[in-house]
């Protein structure tokens, strides 16, 4: 898949100054379900693709032409790309490392760009993944400080959400708790998060987490399941450095397990 990704690179014009291979391509995880995922960051505004003679699946623009996404069909091979402008991609590393940017949405671009491989570049590839290569000490207790906001319910509103026909807006908050705990362990790791499809891979290598991580999570998910989420939830927060929202939260989460014993 790289080598196809490096042919369709030559055939892109030249307002495409930086090409780079992201995705699970990148990282040596894709199989025979994985699609090839790029960037493309164009000094002005990322231009159309539809005149390169492939077929193009979806081509659409965002926010004034500074964020395109293309789907194209190459060689029998689906690309998902998205172009981006010098300013935007300048502008999201600013975001992320002063820590304004915290959500998982876009802070998964670091991740993205520190594992990507540079398929064309006029230098600018090299030098964002050295401003990323050390993950800043800053964005630690602020990654856990953000995460553990949800933990601070009292546990009665929590509770709430296990009336009948609740099941759905169960699922939903437990989901988010899960990817908060994904979050922590990240952070702690001073390891950048990424999306969080093929967990065992994912956090087999860090060595600050919870015993059986993914396991837990599969567990969780499959049997909707506020107590097992719960647990896993304080085994992260005792993890984590004593910040007062820390505190609070893992005292909310040791009350309310003990009302669902």
């Amino acid at each position: 898949m790289r080598s196809l990704a490096e042919r369709f690179t030559q055939v892109l014009p030249d307002d495409i100054d930086e090409a780079l291979l992201t995705g699970s391509v990148s990282r040596g995880e894709a199989d025979e379900l994985s699609d090839v995922e790029m960037l493309l960051v164009a000094r002005d505004t990322p231009p159309p693709l539809s005149a390169l003679g492939v077929e193009m699946w979806q081509e659409d623009f965002f926010e004034h032409g500074t964020i395109a996404w293309y789907t194209a069909l190459f060689e029998g091979e689906v690309l998902e790309m998205a172009g981006w402008t010098h300013a935007r991609v300048e502008g999201r590393l600013e975001g992320i490392l002063s820590g304004e940017m915290l959500d998982h949405t876009r802070f998964r671009f670091a991740e993205a760009l520190v594992h990507g491989i540079p398929l064309r570049s006029a230098g600018a590839i090299e030098g964002w993944q050295t401003r990323l290569a050390e993950y800043p000490e800053a964005l630690v207790p602020a990654i856990v400080h953000d995460a553990s906001e949800e933990w601070l319910e009292h546990p009665l509103g929590v509770r709430a959400h296990l009336r009948p026909g609740g099941r759905l807006a169960l699922a939903a908050m437990l989901a988010d708790d899960l990817q908060n705990v994904l979050r922590i362990v990240f952070a702690l790791n001073r390891a950048w998060e990424p999306s969080w499809k093929r967990l065992p891979q994912l956090v087999a290598p860090l060595a600050v987490k919870p015993e059986r991580l993914a396991k837990r999570i599969d567990e969780a998910v499959a049997e909707t399941s506020l107590r097992k989420t719960r647990e896993l939830v304080l085994d992260t927060l005792l993890l984590a450095p004593d910040l007062p929202r820390v505190v609070l939260a893992r005292e909310r989460t040791e009350q309310l397990l003990r009302e669902l014993a």
